[in-house]
């Protein structure tokens, strides 16, 4: 019964993680794949369209009460479209930042969810 309520619980939690993680995801298929411009230019102009309304909505919501979303803001908003323009082919700084960010908001997510989850 805990398994089953914790699925559930789970998927409606965090979804700008959700978002932001699975576009990373598909940056780095593409990346490993050597896609071509085109595959490319498809792609930023699909991560514009989730990521663009995420974006707007965390410069709203995110803060120091809520560091999880600061970090999103960070990654999305500050690293992601540079790199998507210089790490194409190879890791680059911009790359290196992003992915920091995601993982510093992935482990504050977590450690929150394991905080309520032993207070309940």
């Amino acid at each position: 019964m805990l398994a089953i309520y914790l699925t559930v619980a789970s998927q409606g939690r965090n979804m700008e993680y959700k978002v932001i993680q699975s576009t990373h995801q598909e940056f780095l298929s593409l990346q490993q794949e050597a896609a071509s411009a085109s595959e490319w230019d498809h792609f930023k102009k699909n991560t514009h369209t989730k990521i663009d309304p995420i974006i707007k909505d965390l410069e709203a919501t995110a803060s120091s009460d809520f560091p999880h979303l600061q970090h999103l803001l960070w990654a999305s908003r500050d690293y992601l479209y540079p790199m998507l323009d210089n790490a194409q082919t190879e890791r680059s700084r911009d790359q290196i930042k992003f992915e920091k960010h995601l993982e510093a908001a992935e482990q504050i997510i977590n450690q929150n969810w394991i905080v309520k989850l032993l207070r309940s």
